[in-house]
């Protein structure tokens, strides 16, 4: 389970497609913690991701892990369409009835990212752990 990021910024984010991993950084609001450091939130055993509307300020309302039938749900259209325009984000998104059950057989949780202001999106990952401030 990851620590709640409320109201703490994104200030940065990697993608690295060979290693399969994204980490992004994330640092207190001033008001919580003026000399605190940035905190990283790193997803191993990425099978696909998606972010959108960087706002080069980006400030987290909430970072969950939800199922992985309630994350089909509601990314429905979306994974519907990037499969048929780019094959993303794997072929288990041809067949969006059974995608939940492949995705949990393979270990696969959803984490979604909804931001206050900016950044918002959602990882599909082995695992995520924190590596603190």
């Amino acid at each position: 389970m990851l620590p709640s990021f409320h109201d703490d910024y994104l200030v940065g984010y990697e993608v690295d497609c060979e290693g399969r991993q994204i980490k992004l950084h994330i640092k207190p609001a001033a008001s919580v913690a003026e000399q605190a450091g940035v905190s990283t939130v790193v997803f191993t055993g990425v099978e696909g991701y998606n972010f959108e509307g960087d706002a080069f300020g980006n400030i987290i309302l909430d970072l969950e892990a939800v199922t992985t039938t309630g994350f089909v749900s509601q990314y429905r259209g979306e994974l519907a369409e990037s499969f048929r325009v780019s094959g993303a984000p794997g072929t288990w998104a041809s067949d969006l009835d059974a995608a939940p059950r492949f995705l949990s057989e393979q270990g696969i949780q959803a984490f979604i990212l909804s931001s206050s202001w900016g950044l918002s999106g959602w990882v599909l990952a082995r695992g995520a752990f924190v590596v603190p401030r």
